[in-house]
C-alpha cells in the first residue's frame, strides 16, 4: 500500500509540474495576455486607427433612418435644433439667433418635405407658412439637417495630423474622441477614398466663402460606430469661429410631415403680403 500512495503522489506531482510548464492547461500569448486580455488590447489599438474608425462613423450615421442634430455657434444664428429622415426624405430645422425689423423674435422654423420647402411665416394673414418648391430633384433640406458628419470626418480621415486623443463621454455615453488640423487648401488637393469629391468641394468653397484657411476638427465617436459630436474651429480672415453639433434620437425622430394645407401660402401670396404697408 505505501509503494502505491508513493507512485500515486509522485504522478500527481509530475502532472502538476507538467500543467505548470505549459501555463496551467490555459493560453497564454508571447506577452502573457490571455486570450480575452489579447482581443481587449486588439480592439482598443482599432479605436486609435483613426482614418478607419471615422470613415466607417460617417457612413453607419449616414445610413441611419433619421436623426436629431443640435448646432451652436455658427454665424448665422446662435443655436439649431435640427430632424431629419430618409424615407420619405423630410427635414425640421428650427433656429434661434439675431433679432431684425423683420423678424422680432429671432426665431426660424423650415420643414422640407420631398422638393418642397414649408417656412414660418406671419406676413400672409390667415396663413402661417408659405411654401418653395424646387426643381430638379435635388436634396436641399437632409444635408442641413444632418449637419457636417460627412465634411468633419471625411477631413479629418484625409488629414494626416488626425490622431485618437482618448476615450470621453458624450451625454452619458463612452465615445473614442479624434482631433485634427484641416488646411483647406490642402484638402483641395485630397483625392483618395476618405471623403467623396462633391462633399470635399463643398467643404473647400464653404470655408473660401468665408475667408477661412484652416481648421481645427475635433470628432467624437461612440462604441458602435456613431458620430455624437463633431466641433469647428476655423481661422481665417475675419479670426476665429467655432460651430459644435451634438447628434441623437438615433431612428427615433418622430415622422416629419408638411404643414397642414390651408395653414400655407403660395410664394406669391407671401411676396404681395410682404409688400403691404
Amino acid at each position: 500500500m505505501r509503494k502505491r500512495g508513493i507512485a500515486a503522489a509522485a504522478a500527481g506531482a509530475a502532472l502538476t509540474v507538467a500543467l505548470a510548464g505549459c501555463g496551467g492547461g490555459q493560453s497564454h500569448s508571447s506577452s502573457g495576455a490571455s486570450p480575452v486580455e489579447s482581443t481587449t488590447a486588439a480592439k482598443a489599438k482599432q479605436r486609435t486607427d483613426a482614418s478607419t474608425v471615422l470613415v466607417a462613423a460617417a457612413r453607419k450615421t449616414a445610413e441611419q433612418a433619421s436623426y436629431k442634430t443640435v448646432q451652436t455657434g455658427t454665424g448665422g444664428s446662435d443655436r439649431s435644433e435640427m430632424f431629419f429622415q430618409q424615407e420619405p426624405n423630410a427635414s425640421d430645422i428650427q433656429s434661434w439667433g439675431e433679432k431684425t425689423d423683420d423678424n422680432l423674435s429671432g426665431f426660424n422654423h423650415m420643414i422640407s418635405v420631398g422638393n418642397t420647402i414649408y417656412t414660418k411665416s406671419d406676413h400672409v394673414p390667415g396663413k402661417s407658412w408659405y411654401r418653395t418648391d424646387l426643381s430638379g430633384g435635388s436634396d436641399h433640406g437632409r444635408p442641413r439637417a444632418a449637419g457636417f458628419v460627412d465634411e468633419v470626418a471625411g477631413s479629418l480621415a484625409a488629414t494626416g495630423s488626425t490622431a485618437w486623443v482618448g476615450e470621453e463621454q458624450v451625454g452619458g455615453r463612452p465615445a473614442d474622441h479624434y482631433r485634427g488640423t484641416v488646411v483647406f487648401e490642402e484638402l483641395a488637393q485630397y483625392t483618395g477614398p476618405a471623403i467623396k469629391d462633391d462633399v470635399r468641394d463643398y467643404y473647400v468653397k464653404l470655408a473660401k466663402r468665408r475667408g477661412e484657411t484652416s481648421a481645427d476638427l475635433d470628432m467624437w465617436v461612440g462604441k458602435d460606430d456613431l458620430v455624437l459630436k463633431s466641433q469647428q474651429v476655423t481661422t481665417g480672415s475675419k479670426g476665429q469661429d467655432q460651430v459644435v453639433e451634438e447628434y441623437s434620437d438615433f431612428g427615433a425622430v418622430p415622422a416629419i410631415t408638411a404643414p397642414p394645407a390651408d395653414t400655407v401660402a403660395t410664394w406669391d401670396e407671401f411676396v404681395a403680403g410682404k409688400a403691404k404697408p
